[in-house]
């Protein structure tokens, strides 16, 4: 379960880091305000060094509600780590990102423009054992909050493909729960169909995202099915998708119901010669 910061519990810690990071011509930090607001862009964005010693401190993962304009936080992070951040944005803000080293220095940023926009940022951790993340927005607070997840996403574990496995009753059990695949399908070696067994729980999300080369002249599909071969599907649409040389990828997301424990994803030549690439997140 992720830790929470709610909005008053932000508000102790971090009145100390709200406003501007502007100075006057004396260079003087511009006194400290929840409320006031700023207009720094990725080009001209800063971090004082007052704001540096007052940053919250939290953890990657946690999830942090803020209703300030300006919020600053402190994470500890391990060198090589890819983190990423992303940023629910109130649809009557525009809020922008940017991560520091302890020294200020700008490691990366985002300001997508407009309200409601949420934003994402990326950075691969070098030479730095903690990050200061600052959020602001040039509009006024407002009851409406803010939500940002500092993480580092799991990576996909490679799965070999092992035969046979052409029926939902010889599938190949991926027992982990982020996992691609690299595949091939023969239909003139007898390797029409291959079937991957994934445990689930009530409650999962599934998401499943592929592609496929073809020879030109085959019909090639995956579909989301379960022990009986029937196609699943989300809400009225069935989960199963055609492979085109226009549209050789899809993605596709599966909510699992009570009382599913397993679901298998299929792929198919009708006739033919294909390879492909399954990439599956249970989450």
């Amino acid at each position: 379960m992720r830790n929470i910061i709610i909005p008053f519990l932000a508000a102790m810690t971090l009145t100390a880091c709200g406003g501007s990071d502007s100075t006057d011509d004396t260079g003087v930090v511009a006194p400290e305000s929840p409320t006031a607001t700023s207009l720094e862009t990725c080009s001209n964005v800063s971090l004082s060094a007052r704001r540096i010693a007052a940053a919250a401190r939290t953890t990657l993962g946690t999830e942090l509600i803020f209703t300030q304009a300006l919020a600053v936080y402190r994470i500890p992070v391990t060198e090589g780590q890819e983190v990423t951040a992303d940023l629910t944005v109130p649809d009557d803000k525009d809020y922008n990102m940017a991560f520091f080293n302890s020294s200020g220095s700008l490691l990366a940023c985002t300001d997508t423009e407009g309200n409601g926009v949420d934003e994402t940022l990326d950075y691969e951790v070098s030479g730095v054992t903690e990050i200061w993340v600052k959020v602001w927005t040039p509009a006024l607070p407002s009851d409406s909050a803010f939500s940002l997840i500092v993480s580092v996403p799991p990576v996909a574990i490679e799965v070999a493909e092992a035969e046979p496995n052409d029926t939902p009753a010889t599938a190949q059990l991926v027992s982990e729960s982020f996992t691609f695949v690299n595949g091939t399908l023969d239909t003139d070696a007898s390797d029409s169909d291959d079937y991957f067994k994934h445990t689930v729980s009530e409650g999962d999300v599934v998401e499943i995202t592929a592609s496929s080369t073809d020879d030109g002249a085959s019909l090639i599909y995956i579909a989301l099915v379960d022990a009986d071969d029937n196609v699943l599907s989300e809400g009225d649409t069935e989960l199963s998708y055609y492979f085109t040389e226009e549209a050789p990828s899809t993605t596709l997301t599966y909510t699992v119901p009570a009382a599913t424990t397993e679901i298998f994803v299929w792929m198919a030549a009708i006739p033919g010669v294909a390879s492909y690439s399954v990439q599956v997140q249970v989450k």
